[in-house]
Order: structure tokens, then C-alpha cells, then sequence
């Protein structure tokens, strides 16, 4: 499993291709008769930019959760060993 230093890395590789994109995308915007499309098309990112985020972050924690449990398993089997 990769560590946490990976997923931060990975989410700031997307934050900067979602920043040149939408930034490429408003200043578009500026020079075209129908620049709506390009709005959304900018803030649209965003959106899927924030969605990823959010999926990377409910992972992480379901895997942090799921250690734990391993963990505490593994201390309530270590510690009935103990006792016999």
C-alpha cells in the first residue's frame, strides 16, 4: 500500500492539471463569441477535480479504519494467547 506522501503528491499533480486547464479554459473564454461553454467546461473540472478528491479521501480512511481493526484484532489475539 502506498504511503501517504504518494496520494498527496498524486493530488497536487491533479490540483495543477485542473489549475492550467480551467485557467486555460477562462482565458479562452474571454476571446470567444460563445464563452459559456467554456465556463462550464472550467468549473465542470473543478467539480470532477473535488469529486476524485473526495473518493481518494473515503478511501484512505476506509483503509486507515480497516488497519485498525487488524490491529486491535491482532492485539486481542496476541493478548488471549498470553493468558494460557
Amino acid at each position: 500500500m502506498p504511503d501517504k506522501s504518494f496520494y498527496l503528491m498524486k493530488t497536487f499533480v491533479y490540483f495543477i492539471a485542473t489549475l492550467c486547464i480551467s485557467c486555460g479554459c477562462l482565458i479562452a473564454a474571454t476571446n470567444t463569441q460563445h464563452h459559456w461553454a467554456l465556463f462550464v467546461a472550467a468549473f465542470g473540472l473543478w467539480a470532477v477535480f473535488f469529486r476524485g478528491w473526495n473518493r481518494r479521501l473515503k478511501k484512505q480512511e476506509a483503509q486507515r479504519a480497516m488497519e485498525r481493526q487488524f490491529r486491535e484484532y491482532m492485539r486481542e489475539k496476541t493478548a488471549h494467547h498470553r493468558r494460557y
